[in-house]
Parts: C-alpha cells; sequence; structure tokens
C-alpha cells in the first residue's frame, strides 16, 4: 500500500459516496488507476465496506450512552456473543470493545428512552459471568466516524 492508496482510503472514509472519477479528479489520477485500487484494497479486505451515516438526532433514537462491563475474563468471548445477540426493542448496539483495564468491555448503544437502558442492563446482569456494569449518558458528540459533531 502507497501513498495514493492511503489518500484513496481518507477520501472514502470522508465520503463513501465519492466515484471513482470523483476521486481521480481529486488526486490527479485517470479513472480506471482508482478503480484498480480500490478493486485491490476491497479484495484485500482493507476496504471492509461501505454504509451511510445516520444523524440519529433526527430520529427516534437520540440518546446515546456507554456501558463499561466487567466480565469474568475467561468467559469473554461468550458473553459478547449474548449481548450482541440481544433483541431489544428500540436499543441499537453500535460497537462492542474489548478493552484493558478496570473495565474489560465497553458497549456504545443508541436508544429512544432512559427506560430501553434500564431493560439491556437488566438482561445484561442477567448473564451470569458479568459481575457488574456502569451506565454513562453521552451528552454530545464533538468527533464520530472521521467526523465532527455527528
Amino acid at each position: 500500500m502507497d501513498e495514493l492508496d492511503h489518500n484513496i482510503l481518507t477520501l472514502l472514509e470522508r465520503n463513501g459516496r465519492l466515484s471513482h472519477e470523483e476521486i481521480g479528479k481529486l488526486l490527479h489520477i485517470s479513472r480506471p488507476s482508482v478503480h484498480q485500487r480500490v478493486a485491490k484494497l476491497e479484495k484485500s479486505g482493507i476496504i471492509k465496506g461501505y454504509r451511510g451515516l445516520i444523524d440519529w438526532s433526527r430520529l427516534d433514537q437520540k440518546i446515546k450512552v456507554v456501558i463499561s462491563v466487567k466480565v469474568v475474563s475467561r468467559y469473554f468471548q461468550e458473553v459478547a456473543d449474548k449481548i450482541v445477540e440481544m433483541e431489544i426493542p428500540g436499543v441499537t448496539l453500535m460497537e462492542c470493545l474489548r478493552m484493558a483495564g478496570e473495565w474489560c468491555m465497553m458497549l456504545k448503544v443508541r436508544v429512544g428512552s432512559p427506560e430501553q437502558i434500564t431493560l439491556l442492563i437488566d438482561e445484561i446482569v442477567k448473564i451470569p459471568e458479568v459481575k457488574e456494569t456502569s451506565t454513562t449518558f453521552v451528552l454530545s458528540t464533538i468527533y464520530e466516524d472521521g467526523l465532527k459533531g455527528m
């Protein structure tokens, strides 16, 4: 991967809808060259996919929380799998991260109401290998997914 590939990735991270022609103009290379490089980056797994970034504050899920979880270490993957598979109406799990330190797991979640957080936490603490949780409500997002003010 060279500097040109890195520049293509940076542009696509900022705007995944850019056409190969637009990228070529911005980087002063041909559209077929961009196409070939993007295809190589996709095939190698560097580009995992494309997605839309949603302004959830304009929809029903306006509340974002971070839930820290202490888990019996040897059961980390099993607990993570159970949490990821939970289906609670109005709750969207955005990320499940393994952490080093006092808390071994962090969940980023979007919901429409505090009651939905209560339902989620009630389900999480039912998992026998979960020792403790701590929930923090996010007041505002300054920078997310490479963009300001998400």
